[in-house]
């Protein structure tokens, strides 16, 4: 290489060496720019103080197999939620209500999620809500609170979910589609009819021991069927249940008011250890069937 080439390398490389102490002193620099920038650390952890929530149960939202959470606003302004999701040892996550909503200041208000499948493994709660709330500048704060349960409604959902599990797993308990019945009028007597259907597992019993009326419908001989009782095995043959049936009442707006009339509660004890009342409902069919017998019994006027 010429020597006037080798001198113009040799000032570049001379060019980019920096001493020690500068190079220090440029890492601090850049350290304290980095240091101004703006950091976007999230939504806050912060809820407004004076949130308070509880989960419960009307008649309606356990045929619908809803849950309902009542969130109190105690916060002295308007609150508004983009979201929240309710947490509960005794059943499935998936409990969650989209937003966005307002709640003035001091009011409570009620939404309701779909009840998830039961967990069989540990406690029914309590319950905890995760609300994701809207400022009005803009930002938001995600904030996690306990519900109250006033009602016992969360071991109550999950004795529920557990014992059908268990029932099922042992045997099906159906209503029969049709009124089985004899006479005509007012003599008119009839049956319901419970198809038991084993399953055909390994283990697993049922002991029903009593049925009771609704508000339609009651046993022929009091209110409940209380001398009911049958002990089914998984490895058991079909069988049926037969349940002199009447009328528990006979005003002529019973049927157009019924809410739960036609779901028979069996009370049960599985082989598991879970009991309770399991519930078989009327088909369309059945009920059609029950209301003509109704108004029959009864010697209402027919529509």
């Amino acid at each position: 290489m010429p020597r006037a080439a080798a001198r113009r390398n040799g000032r570049r490389a001379r060019a980019v060496r920096l001493p020690a102490s500068a190079l220090a002193l440029l890492a601090v620099v850049a350290t304290a720019a980095c240091a101004q920038q703006p950091v976007d650390d999230g939504p806050t952890s912060d809820l407004p103080a004076g949130i308070s929530a509880s989960v419960l149960q009307s008649r309606q939202d356990v045929v619908d197999g809803r849950l309902v959470v009542q969130l109190d606003n105690g916060t002295g302004s308007e609150l508004e939620f983009a979201s929240f999701d309710v947490e509960a040892p005794g059943l499935e996550p998936g409990l969650h209500f989209e937003g966005p909503r307002t709640i003035a200041d001091g009011r409570s208000v009620q939404y309701r999620v779909d009840v998830t499948p039961a967990r069989c493994d540990g406690d029914a709660g309590p319950a905890e809500v995760t609300l994701v709330t809207v400022a009005a500048d803009g930002g938001s704060a995600t904030g996690t609170i306990p519900a109250d349960d006033p009602y016992d409604t969360l071991p109550r959902l999950q004795n529920s979910g557990c014992l059908a599990g268990a029932v099922e797993s042992v045997a099906a308990f159906a209503l029969a589609d049709h009124l089985r019945s004899t006479g005509s009028g007012v003599d008119r007597r009839a049956y319901l009819d419970i198809a038991v259907q084993p399953t055909g597992a390994a283990s697993g019993s049922v002991d029903l021991s009593e049925v009771l009326g609704t508000t339609l419908l009651s046993a022929e001989d009091g209110l409940n069927w209380s001398t009911t009782s049958a002990h089914v095995e998984a490895s058991d043959a079909p069988s049926t249940i037969s349940l002199p049936v009447r009328p528990a009442r006979c005003d002529p707006h019973a049927g157009a008011e019924d809410k739960r009339g036609t779901i028979l509660p069996l009370v049960v004890t599985t082989s598991e250890g879970w009991s309770g009342q399991y519930e078989v409902r009327a088909s369309a069919a059945l009920k059609e069937d029950l209301f003509a017998y109704f108004t029959e019994r009864c010697g209402l006027p027919s529509n």
